[in-house]
């Protein structure tokens, strides 16, 4: 009767460890035959990873941008940015005094403004658009000249002359690689 109960508690123990290896057979063949609880667990680990990737992707695109003075010119110093930033980029560039800034201030708000209401404009073909863009900075920078020391003029010269001549030579090879595909 010993020999009964030990072949029994073998055979129970064997029972436990196949219905354990069914029940994981069984669950991969849940998966493969359509059942809803491993889809389920596998779409929210799906959406799970894609979140957290989405998370860090705007997580590194709301990182601060390169300073503008690093940028080494005036028009990519200033691009994409308000007034403040612009007169903190002269004001690093030009080393401009407090009386300066407060002179500079209002009238890079005013081109802002302009430069707002240009882009806004949906009169103006793209060229009349960069005829009066570079009416208006041309106009600021004829306000902000007289308020600058001589030196200062000279550097915010420099500055303009480079961007111009970046502006040119951008234009030069844009020109040549937007032409005609085939002759």
């Amino acid at each position: 009767m010993e020999n009964i109960g030990f072949e029994k508690t073998v055979v129970t123990t064997m029972s436990a460890k196949l219905a354990h290896s069914t029940n994981s057979d069984h669950s991969l063949q849940n998966w493969r035959t359509g059942g809803r609880l491993p889809k389920a667990k596998f779409v929210l680990f799906t959406l799970a990873l894609l979140a957290i990737l989405l998370l860090a992707i705007r997580i590194a695109s709301s990182a601060p941008l390169p300073q503008a003075g690093e940028h080494g010119n005036w028009h990519n110093g200033a691009r994409g940015h308000g007034p403040e930033q612009r007169l903190a980029w002269l004001s690093d560039k030009l080393k401009l005094t407090d009386d300066q800034k407060s002179q500079i201030k209002p009238i890079l708000e005013d081109e802002h403004k302009q430069l707002a209401a240009l882009r806004e404009d949906s009169s103006l073909s793209r060229e009349q658009k960069r005829a009066k863009f570079r009416e208006i900075h041309t106009s600021t920078f004829d306000k902000i000249h007289p308020i600058l020391a001589d030196q200062q003029q000279a550097t915010l010269q420099q500055i303009q002359t480079q961007r111009e001549e970046r502006m040119k030579a951008r234009r030069q090879r844009d020109g040549e690689s937007s032409g005609p595909q085939n002759p």
